[in-house]
């Protein structure tokens, strides 16, 4: 028996000079009903597990365009994967995963290997307690729940905008900056900053700008912040000496704060263009992409992008 079953995921490329070809994918939030009234478990995905990335659209006919290794963080499975940029197809697949961006989804196969109905939240579901992956591939429709893009490594550095609970309370950058745990990986300091250093170890906090989530004393991101993101978006536009961060992220770094201020309620005070910013007025703002670290910012972060993921379920 086939299934198909559709994620909308966040996918990081972490090669802009097609070098390496890396990705990270958010592909399945586990815990929640999905649109097959299916419910992932935690533990349902084997953590470490290897798996091929597939040509477009599974196509069998073809080699593998690359692999990657499954983790589950948190509430989240993600795949960190690497394109074959030294064959035509995997540089190919590489490219055209980069430049569609949100327009295009993934797909995952797998074998489920432990299932079980039961009631979830009143609802009768299905329970996939273990998956075994067969393979991943990039496809063009998918639908999702409650998951994304959250940054595509290129030219720009700002992590990719994202809606979550808001708070207006006092805010303290550097106590956030201490409990924020090290040694993850850069899906986890997506949640916290708004900018990466796309040259920088993404397991260093050092490596990140813009900090605006609320982070508990046991590391969990939580809540933007509506001052932090208010002080990013001064600091953004010249305020307390201004950000290093490339001109070309601002935009960027403006709209990730920006609609955590939206999501708010606040309406978030516009980016001034850099001649502006330079002269202290508040000008037409410039059209490019950033984020907050200099409020206490700082480095750079890969580029955001919505993308979707399919998983086809092959029932045994």
């Amino acid at each position: 028996m086939s299934e198909k079953k559709t994620f909308r995921g966040r996918i990081e490329l972490k090669a802009d000079s097609d070098t390496t070809g890396e990705f990270t994918a958010e592909f399945a939030t586990l815990g929640v009903i999905d649109h097959d009234d299916d419910v992932t478990e935690a533990g349902a995905f084997r953590d470490g597990q290897e798996t091929l990335v597939e040509a477009w659209n599974h196509n069998y006919s073809e080699l593998p365009v690359g692999k990657g290794t499954i983790r589950e963080v948190e509430n989240k499975a993600i795949i960190e994967g690497r394109f074959f940029l030294d064959t035509q197809s995997g540089l190919e697949h590489y490219r055209v995963v980069k430049a569609l961006g949100p327009l295009q989804e993934w797909s995952y196969t797998f074998e489920i290997t432990k299932w079980a109905v039961g009631q979830f939240d009143g609802q009768e579901v299905r329970f996939l307690q273990g998956l075994d992956v067969w393979g991943v591939a990039p496809v063009e429709r998918g639908a999702g729940i409650d998951t994304r893009t959250t940054s595509i490594k290129g030219a720009k550095g700002a992590i990719g905008r994202h809606s979550t609970a808001t708070t207006d309370a006092a805010w303290d950058g550097p106590a956030n900056e201490a409990r924020a745990r090290s040694g993850e990986g850069a899906a986890y300091y997506a949640r916290i900053y708004a900018w990466k250093d796309p040259d920088g170890d993404p397991s260093v906090k050092s490596t990140y700008k813009f900090p605006h989530h609320v982070v508990a004393s046991d590391g969990t991101p939580g809540a933007a912040n509506v001052r932090a993101c208010q002080t990013g978006i001064g600091v953004l536009n010249g305020g307390r000496g201004g950000t290093t961060i490339p001109d070309g992220d601002r935009r960027g770094v403006w709209n990730h704060l920006a609609g955590h201020l939206r999501d708010a309620d606040v309406e978030p005070p516009e980016l001034k263009a850099i001649s502006a910013r330079n002269s202290g007025s508040n000008d037409t703002p410039e059209e490019d992409e950033g984020q907050t670290r200099e409020g206490e910012p700082s480095g750079p972060t890969p580029g955001v992008v919505s993308t979707q993921i399919d998983i086809d379920l092959l029932e045994v």
